[in-house]
């Protein structure tokens, strides 16, 4: 009878959902690593196609004799300056609410939150994992739950300025054809859409109680189309997600003076997630860089970024790189390293966020089992007589 205990039951469950639960990661990883690979080939197929058989995309030894290094290396400081820019926002909520400044928590952070925004359709996934990172850290609650919150409405609120700004002046410096005008119609209306999340979290600060009727009306009638399962969890699911983004917004507000520095920090983050493609093109492409060409890449950044929101694969995968090469394609002087172009700035905006993600995971799954080895072989030495 010893050998259904419930304790033992509970931890052959505990197990059982442990080895599923990973068994599901490696399948999502496995898939993903695919999508990432079919984007690849596809990018370079699409390369050859819109920039035609009298220009074709160089081989990996013609690449490496083109980049300008000096200005390659200038790219890689970009990157590590996003990336500096990204953790100390962490870095700042942390000293913020718990006194203490935990760069290596908000590094790992920052990149557990790129990670698991890179493999969840619409990018969602980022703020929960992240919560629960920071709570395995032992950050208090409060503070574990309210800065990935807040880090995230402040950083989409600077985005989103930037980008209306960025859409008005695509007909100014974008070559207009039918495909771009095509496309810039579409981001604005994603950007329009992707508008409505901010201002449904003023609304739902402002009047909570209307604002929970009506999401828990639009949860019903979701389900009546089949389009939400499982209406009751769903309902309890985005009020509460909803009334925590909002208590962030209204502490905002209640705290502005606390958060001048992030704020400042989102608006270099912002101006440096649209320059990077910028440094890609003036390293690789050998373009000769001027204020008017950053103003036009940034405004095709934005243009690849709404365009590719409305797709809702992992990361955007797949969507961005078609996106992209469709109006990258309109930057003189890019034809023969399109593909090249497209899939260096992917690497240091998405692409390597996956591989480091996966490098963390693998990592904490060898040292959970190291631990535990350790630890069940103290506790036979300890019943050793």
């Amino acid at each position: 009878m010893e050998n259904y205990t419930p304790e033992k039951k509970a931890l052959q469950q505990a197990k059982k959902q442990e080895a599923t639960s990973m068994r599901g990661w490696w399948i999502k990883t496995t898939l993903m690593l695919a999508l990432v690979v079919l984007s690849v080939v596809m990018l370079f197929s699409l390369g050859d196609y819109l920039t035609g058989e009298d220009t074709p995309q160089l081989t990996v030894g013609e690449l490496l004799r083109s980049i300008d290094y000096p200005l390659f290396a200038l790219l890689l400081g970009a990157v590590a300056l996003y990336i500096l820019v990204e953790s100390s926002k962490y870095a700042y909520m942390l000293k913020v609410y718990t006194g203490k400044f935990r760069f290596r928590v908000a590094v790992k952070t920052m990149f557990i939150g790129k990670y698991y925004d890179g493999i969840t359709p619409l990018s969602t996934g980022g703020q929960p994992f992240q919560i629960l990172y920071l709570h395995k850290k032992e950050i208090p609650g409060g503070a574990a739950d309210v800065i990935p919150v807040a880090r995230y409405v402040v950083s989409i609120f600077f985005l989103t300025i930037l980008s209306i700004v960025l859409l008005s002046l695509t007909p100014r410096y974008v070559p207009q054809d039918s495909v771009n005008t095509t496309m810039l119609i579409i981001s604005w209306v994603s950007l329009g859409i992707n508008v409505l999340f901010p201002l449904t979290l003023i609304l739902f600060s402002l009047f909570p109680k209307p604002c929970k009727k009506f999401i828990l009306w639009l949860v019903y009638w979701l389900h009546k189309m089949h389009i939400v399962k499982r209406r009751y969890h769903n309902s309890i699911k985005f009020v509460r997600e909803m009334r925590e983004y909002s208590d962030c917004l209204k502490q905002f507000w209640k705290q502005l003076y606390k958060f001048l520095p992030l704020m400042l920090l989102c608006i270099a983050e912002s101006m440096l997630f649209v320059s990077l493609p910028f440094f890609v093109v003036i390293a690789i492409a050998n373009v000769q860089p001027s204020v008017e060409l950053w103003v036009q890449i940034a405004c095709l950044v934005i243009i690849s970024r709404y365009t590719s929101l409305l797709v809702p694969t992992p990361g955007n995968t797949g969507a961005m790189e078609l996106a992209g090469s469709l109006v990258f394609v309109t930057v003189a002087g890019i034809g023969p390293v399109l593909g090249w172009t497209v899939l260096v700035w992917r690497f240091f905006t998405y692409y390597g966020y996956i591989l480091s993600g996966i490098g963390i995971n693998i990592f904490e799954i060898i040292r959970s089992g190291v631990r535990k080895r350790r630890a069940k072989k103290r506790a036979e030495r300890s019943a050793e007589p």
